[in-house]
């Protein structure tokens, strides 16, 4: 039911983005089934849409704020986040690649949008989305922003392990990385695996009745490491 009533919202965006509809990507939980390409347990339902476009200059933020409003989205002023938009009922933060007086910001948003990829949602919605690896890399940053140090309680990092458990090439893909993105994964699953606590942060999210799931990514991730090389 979650995956439809994701995908339902994400078409329900889509549809009312008028002629910016091919200038955002689709970021964030809602997202997350669309990685899977396999039969999963249901994902959680998200209470808001995510998605990200590339504003360059003050100008460019003004004209989207009037574009936006003109087609229906008004801001959510029951929240205080700036970027957080509604229509239809549906909640919606639109967030600009690089801008941090939002108040936060994702250091691999600008990169996972030049490099967003086509998903096909059903044969009259096709929407962007971030390609697997750059979805992994935006994660790990929220985890390391927002995770509090727990793994156990992080949406974040139970997203993470969705796509690590649930996509049959994600490793691959990972491994296809290069330069600055594949260090950065290095880095980061250098920093997990040293933390005594990571095999019970993965087994708290894999599929119940998949424990064998929680050694093949601790596995994975300990060959990705060792693999890597300047």
């Amino acid at each position: 039911m979650s995956h439809h009533t994701n995908t339902v919202r994400i078409k329900a965006v889509h549809n009312n983005l008028a002629d910016l509809k091919d200038k955002v990507v689709y970021v964030g939980g809602a997202t997350i089934s669309l990685y899977s390409d396999r039969e999963t347990l249901e994902v959680r339902p998200t209470d808001d849409i995510d998605l990200i476009v590339e504003i360059l200059s003050y100008c460019d933020r003004s004209a989207l704020e009037e574009k936006l409003r003109l087609i229906g989205f008004e801001h959510d002023m029951d929240s205080n986040v700036v970027c957080r938009y509604k229509i239809q009922g549906i909640i919606v933060d639109i967030m600009p690649t690089v801008d941090e007086s939002i108040g936060f910001k994702n250091i691999w948003y600008a990169e996972g949008f030049k490099n967003a990829i086509d998903y096909k949602i059903d044969h009259s919605t096709t929407v962007k989305i971030l390609s697997a690896p750059y979805f992994i890399a935006t994660k790990l940053e929220a985890f390391k922003g927002r995770g509090q140090g727990d793994g156990r309680t992080s949406h974040d990092f139970e997203d993470i392990v969705y796509v690590l458990e649930n996509r049959r090439t994600i490793w691959d893909e990972l491994r296809n990385t290069s330069g600055e993105l594949k260090k950065y994964f290095v880095d980061e699953f250098k920093k997990l695996k040293e933390n005594q606590n990571l095999f019970e942060w993965i087994d708290c999210h894999v599929d119940y009745g998949s424990p064998p799931a929680s050694y093949f990514i601790m596995q994975e991730i300990e060959a990705y490491i060792s693999g890597y090389s300047e």
